[in-house]
């Protein structure tokens, strides 16, 4: 086998594991995967790895992974020397942090890019070393500049809060706004923190932007948005809008939107007015583990005789 037909067959084996033009076979991938492998060539190796560590078309098998991920980082396979580093510094029974640090080292110095950030994590929190921030902070600003939307919202963190680098509002909102723009949901609420809180230039209504951007990822987002429509908080109020976004947390099993809706069935507020509804959901809430659900329905049954207003699930 000589290397373009290697090549041709790794080429032919991903296409098979991703359903890329043709029916997706992983066991059959695996097959070819190993004869490439067999013949020598470590992207056989590193494609049969990743095939056995996952379990995908083939038993699991994470030690005969870790073989063959270290046969083709001996044979210059970058990849798989990141993979055996990340699995030694993270992988229970296989863990030995101070190997796997050498093997994400290896590969930033080979110019890997995805190694940065992982570098930046490993020295931020010692892992097979000591803590060392200030290095962190380089392998993280390398990270950042060669595009990883999570490096940049750590490096924001770091500084804002002065953590292995100066403290600079300047540079932290910049590298924020560069991850939340790039798509990193926690980012993006970051985003809409500072915009609210005029830390960062746009008002109410790009903090409202920025929260329905990552609203679906983060839920607490989305109650944000929520009771920034019910009150008209820098956007047009929308309580029929509010009570929509508070009713999906609910269904999902927030209790502090099941309050807000039970709230709203009482005064009318974005729904057609119904206390008895409106009772049941502060009921549920308080089930859930609302404080105010709790506190409220509390003070109800101090004020009020229980066996007129029944509140569902509130004995519990």
């Amino acid at each position: 086998m000589d290397p373009q037909e290697a090549e041709t067959l790794c080429r032919n084996a991903i296409d098979l594991v991703v359903g890329n033009g043709v029916e997706k076979d992983a066991s059959k991938a695996a097959d070819i995967f190993r004869s490439v492998a067999d013949s020598g060539y470590p992207e056989g190796m590193f494609g049969l790895a990743e095939l056995l560590y996952s379990g995908n078309g083939v038993q699991k098998d994470v030690r005969s992974a870790m073989r063959l991920y270290e046969n083709a980082a001996s044979a210059g396979n970058i990849p798989a020397a990141f993979r055996l580093g990340n699995i030694l510094l993270s992988e229970g029974d296989f863990s030995d942090p101070g190997k796997g640090r050498e093997y994400v080292q290896s590969c930033c110095d080979a110019g890997f890019e995805p190694a940065y950030g992982c570098m930046g994590d490993v020295c931020f929190y010692g892992i097979g070393a000591s803590p060392d921030q200030k290095t962190a902070a380089v392998w993280y600003g390398r990270a950042a500049s060669a595009g990883d939307p999570v490096s940049m919202f750590k490096l924001g963190c770091m500084y804002e809060s002065g953590n292995g680098v100066d403290v600079d509002p300047g540079r932290s909102s910049e590298m924020f706004r560069r991850s939340a723009e790039a798509g990193f949901p926690e980012a993006q609420f970051k985003m809409a923190s500072l915009t609210y809180d005029g830390i960062v230039d746009g008002g109410k209504k790009a903090s409202f932007d920025w929260y329905s951007r990552c609203s679906e990822r983060i839920p607490v987002a989305k109650f944000n948005m929520a009771t920034m429509l019910l009150s008209g908080d820098g956007v047009p109020p929308d309580k029929e809008g509010a009570f929509k976004l508070y009713r999906e947390l609910a269904d999902s099993g927030d209790a502090d939107s099941m309050f807000q809706i039970g709230r709203m069935y009482i005064e009318g507020d974005g729904v057609r007015q119904d206390p008895e509804e409106g009772f049941r959901r502060i009921g549920e809430a308080a089930r859930m583990g609302s404080a105010e659900a709790k506190q409220l329905v509390e003070n109800l049954r101090r004020r009020q005789n229980t066996q007129m207003i029944h509140i569902d699930g509130a004995e519990e």
